[in-house]
């Protein structure tokens, strides 16, 4: 056993598979006109607040503080352009998985937040093999209206199929 995986496998547990997310972005569902108006509305959040710098003198708080008031329409027109899609090219490169014989581990380092999640493959475990997802858990997270049930796998995986077989293998050998 590798010295990383000390107390953290059961004893016997073997490291079947290891792996990360394809980080390309992806696209799928983005259109053209999405890209554009996000871009024109964060372009003219830059252009507001470099304005905005001007008009007002430089020395006071408001003449500091009120181009700012600019930067929340500047995300907005960022994330439809494309950056959420960007974003979520990051957390998968920070994404690391491992199957063993027992569990499937999702393990990230997202900026200075860590996360370390071990989900039982059992006989009972539903599997799904959906393009290039293989969902294998659901967890329930909180939202503003309540909570939900979000499915938990590994995503955007190169080849999915043969983690898929070794996965089923696991599942057949519980007891």
């Amino acid at each position: 056993m590798a010295d990383g995986w000390q107390g953290i496998l059961n004893p016997g547990e073997k490291v079947l598979w290891q792996g990360q997310p394809d980080t390309a972005p992806d696209w799928t569902g983005w259109k053209l006109s999405d890209g554009l108006f996000g871009g024109a509305f964060a372009g003219f959040a830059i252009f507001w607040m470099v304005m905005a710098l001007g008009q007002l003198p430089g020395g006071s708080f408001f003449g500091l503080v009120f181009p700012l008031f600019g930067l929340p329409f500047l995300a907005l027109g960022l994330q439809r352009a494309g950056g959420e899609r960007l974003w979520h090219a990051y957390t998968r490169r920070c994404t690391w998985y491992t199957l063993t014989d027992e569990r499937a581990f999702i393990a990230t380092a997202i900026l200075r937040k860590r996360s370390f999640d071990a989900y039982p493959i059992t006989h009972q475990t539903r599997i799904d093999l959906e393009g290039r997802n293989l969902w294998f858990a659901t967890d329930i997270v909180k939202t503003p209206d309540g909570t939900e049930q979000r499915r938990v796998g590994f995503t955007h995986l190169t080849d999915p199929r043969p983690i898929h077989d070794l996965m089923r293998q696991v599942q057949r050998e519980a007891t």
